[in-house]
């Protein structure tokens, strides 16, 4: 195996700002937890892959920031710029650096896997190349593969997949397209909720939505509660 040189690039929303579209059936406390146990979980993966050459954080959380210090990752200040500007400068800022390749992972695919990350490595042509995975439902992009970093111009948000897409196109390259069922399953609504629990239970995430009781209060078709016991049962819960 030759030394890596992907980078991984994860851009983390503020925790008290995330998953606003699941405002029907989490409150406030429990969205925040979520988000934070979501981005654990694929901390944990991206810091168990042997492919990567290193691993940045884009964020203005510190808490975040603070969690992504311990995992050994970089931190890069997201400048509250907006997704793809932010992800625009961490990409230069590691071209600067001389990084040849660039993967950008969200903060919540918390089914993903090393062995998804190597299915990546595999499959990404030699630069100039693009590879991508789109989310399961909305259009959005779930995983983009740079190489090199400014190859095409970001832009993430509403159809991105189908931007990303037609970025590579207009820049002479057939992107890769990948289909992977964990990585396209991003937590953004309620539905998604319902989706990773019915997974096995194998993440931080599906735990902590058991151990706190959304799951159950889910499966009953209930709202959030005045008072929620998520954050309690994300710093009780063991690591793994």
């Amino acid at each position: 195996m030759k030394p890596p040189t992907l980078w991984a690039v994860v851009p983390v929303k503020r925790f008290e700002h995330a998953k606003q579209r699941l405002a029907p059936v989490l409150s406030e406390p429990e969205r925040a937890t979520l988000a934070r146990a979501m981005f654990t979980d694929v901390l944990d993966a991206l810091a168990a892959s042997p492919w990567l050459a290193g691993i940045l954080v884009v964020t203005g959380d510190p808490a975040a920031a603070a969690q992504g210090c311990q995992a050994g990752a970089m931190v890069f200040p997201d400048g509250e710029c907006g997704l793809s500007p932010a992800l625009g400068h961490a990409a230069r800022y590691l071209s600067a650096k001389g990084v040849q390749e660039l993967l950008i992972v969200p903060a919540d695919v918390p089914l993903i896997t090393p062995a998804d990350i190597e299915t990546i490595v595999h499959a990404h042509r030699p630069g100039p190349a693009v590879t991508l995975v789109a989310a399961s439902d909305d259009g959005g992009t779930n995983t983009l593969v740079c190489s090199p970093p400014l190859v095409i111009p970001l832009a993430f948000g509403t159809d991105s997949f189908r931007r990303h897409r037609q970025a590579a196109l207009r820049a002479d390259i057939e992107p890769r397209v990948l289909t992977l069922p964990r990585i396209a399953l991003d937590i953004d609504r309620p539905a998604d909720l319902h989706a990773i629990l019915a997974q096995p239970n194998r993440t931080r995430t599906q735990s902590c939505l058991h151990a706190s009781g959304v799951a159950e209060r889910l499966r009953q078709g209930m709202k959030h509660p005045s008072a929620a016991n998520m954050a309690d049962s994300l710093t009780t819960l063991p690591r793994g």
